[in-house]
């Protein structure tokens, strides 16, 4: 059978040789619309680069590294987030010949640690960063090593923009939009109590457009359950993530509350939970393939050693469903 070739991707696509090649290995030279274009005849072709003679040819492992943690297991959707991004950057890498190095740093051993021995080995070309903080220790230890990295969260200001992001403030000011274009006008807001930037940029974005907000932080599942439960019922509890909203909508039903008649409930996230609950929940949906494929992207950028340009922000679209 007759190996598919760069020529019959191009010609399925109708464009040149030389955009598909642009396509596997620096897409953000091409038009997003090209881009799209090009994968799907990919895709329907079956077309698999030649990993080994490139990575031969470039001095390059063709590999990106993602070190992740798989201990976190009170976070009920953390399995199905970590898989959608993964999935989604190993499709993306895939395209463009290029595999996807999971790892995780040993017991005691620091994340840095982690990265010193994927540069030494030579195994990766570049690092994806997860969960990124301000004065973010893994990003300024990347920088000064000069290797290449893209990070999910944004980096200092000091620091490259090789960032991709989602775009909280937007996104939940869409919901506070829904939420008023419905008719409700009392809202409470439940809050993590955490430090982490995304907490506070999806307040803020909500408040902004819903400035009678009631604000309430909890560090616990059952502390927001204690307090659904006993609270005056406003017209809306709008939670920062699913699992608050998941236990604000089954404390109110314990109290005999008609979850999105009576009192509305949203979270944000979109959990594959949230639509097979027996009221399916009204929430902001994080495309994560589509952040995995903008965070691939932007690692090829670096790798190539292009100028640094601006960082992304992806809007989670509202998910509107029967509990708002």
């Amino acid at each position: 059978m007759k190996r598919t070739t760069v020529a019959d991707v191009a010609k399925l696509a109708g464009v040149s040789a030389m955009t598909v090649s642009n396509v596997l290995n620096a897409p953000h030279r091409v038009a997003p619309p090209t881009v799209q274009t090009v994968r799907a005849a990919i895709e329907e072709l079956g077309y698999i680069p030649n990993h080994a003679a490139r990575a031969l040819s470039s001095g390059r492992s063709q590999v990106i590294g993602l070190p992740l943690y798989f201990e976190d297991e009170e976070n009920p959707g953390l399995g199905g987030f970590l898989h959608g991004l993964l999935g989604g950057l190993v499709k993306a890498a895939a395209l463009s010949g290029y595999g996807v190095h999971v790892a995780t740093p040993v017991e005691d051993a620091t994340e840095i640690a982690l990265y010193e021995k994927l540069i030494a080995a030579r195994q990766v070309d570049a690092i994806v960063v997860l969960e990124t903080m301000p004065h973010d220790e893994r990003i300024g230890f990347l920088s000064r090593r000069r290797f290449p990295f893209v990070a999910f969260g944004r980096t200092g200001p000091t620091q490259r923009q090789c960032w991709v992001d989602v775009d909280n403030e937007t996104s939940m000011a869409g919901i506070a939009q829904h939420l008023r274009s419905t008719g409700r006008e009392r809202a409470v807001y439940l809050a993590t109590d955490s430090s982490l930037p995304w907490v506070h940029q999806r307040q803020a974005g909500f408040v902004r457009e819903f400035p009678s907000t009631v604000v309430r932080s909890f560090g616990t599942l059952e502390a927001v359950a204690a307090y659904v439960e006993e609270a005056p019922a406003p017209d809306v509890f709008v939670a920062d993530n699913d699992a608050f909203a998941v236990v604000a909508m089954r404390s109110l039903q314990r109290r005999g509350v008609a979850v999105g008649e009576d009192v509305a409930v949203t979270g944000f996230n979109d959990f594959p939970f949230a639509s097979m609950l027996d009221t399916p929940l009204t929430t902001a949906r994080i495309p994560l393939r589509d952040i995995a494929t903008c965070l691939f992207d932007r690692a090829l950028q670096e790798i190539a050693g292009e100028p640094d340009a601006p960082g992304r922000l992806v809007t989670a679209p509202l998910v509107v469903r029967s509990s708002a």
